[in-house]
């Protein structure tokens, strides 16, 4: 389920819940405003083996900054590099778009900032998951 190879997608698949996740892992979440740099949302500390993030973020953000940040604890990363970054937003995307989802919108709409209202996802976690469509990582 948390993975990103062998993935089978249906309507009848859950959806990716990353506070799921995150509590199998028994990685804490911490709310806090004082984060490093004011433009985060959210941080993982290695130092710490916790995510940090911002109180009163919108759901979707909250969703896919908490998504992003697993993936930096899964890897062990300390510090960030734009090679873990990009890593962190591709395996969060995969995890949280659904792509029979995608299909159903179709017929409705391209645009991408309405498909990640209707997906519940970041109009940048969007992107990212289109990118890798249109590059053929995904089927």
């Amino acid at each position: 389920m948390f993975g990103v190879t062998d993935f089978y997608d249906s309507p009848c698949a859950s959806d990716y819940d990353p506070w799921a996740h995150a509590e199998m892992l028994d990685l804490p979440v911490v709310f806090r405003d004082d984060l490093p740099d004011p433009e985060m949302v959210a941080a993982y500390s290695h130092a710490h083996r916790a995510v940090f993030m911002r109180t009163n973020l919108h759901g979707d953000v909250e969703r896919c900054a908490l998504a992003h940040e697993i993936v930096h604890y899964e890897h062990g990363d300390i510090g960030t590099t734009d090679a873990q970054e990009e890593r962190a937003n591709r395996i969060a995307a995969r995890r949280l778009i659904r792509p029979w989802r995608l299909e159903e919108l179709h017929p409705i709409t391209d645009d991408p900032a309405v498909v990640a209202l209707e997906l519940n996802v970041t109009e940048r976690i969007m992107r990212v998951y289109m990118r890798m469509l249109r590059l053929g990582h995904i089927r």
